[in-house]
């Protein structure tokens, strides 16, 4: 357990993009787009994509859908799952401290967390110091894997 709890921050990590590389979420889907290139382009060019729509269209032809693109498709939702969890996992960890070192105020009232490209666990890291123990806890395993 505590192997994929490794592999599993250390996914996040790398799909918050905080080391400014390229996201390993984009990476499976980047795969799932080439794996499936013959899918989308025989069945699915009139889908305008978003909002799930070319997944649908996939799911439509599912009977005519490769296994490589089935595969494909697989590891990029997988790889989208994990990053909501850890997404899920810093925001409930680290909610006081995004407020105190991460947010810009937009109001007396009101403060706006840019997100993104990593900024929220690079912000966090370069407050390491004065984060509380369970938002450390998960910053640090971040940062040292």
């Amino acid at each position: 357990m505590k192997r994929f709890k490794s592999a599993l921050l250390l996914a996040i990590f790398v799909a918050l993009g905080t080391s400014g590389k390229t996201s390993f979420a984009a990476d499976p889907i980047e795969q799932a787009i080439a794996a499936c290139e013959y899918e989308l382009t025989h069945f699915c060019s009139s889908v305008t994509p978003g909002e799930g729509r070319l997944m649908m269209c996939l799911g439509a032809h599912e009977d005519k859908v490769s296994l490589g693109c089935a595969l494909a498709v697989y590891d990029a939702a997988v790889a989208i799952d994990v990053l909501a969890e850890l997404i899920v996992a810093i925001g409930s960890s680290c909610e006081q401290e995004i407020a105190n070192y991460c947010a810009t105020p937009i109001s007396d009232t009101e403060a706006v967390v840019a997100a993104g490209q990593g900024q929220v666990v690079a912000c966090l890291a370069a407050h390491e110091a004065d984060l509380g123990s369970g938002c450390k806890s998960i910053i640090g395993e971040l940062i040292a894997n």
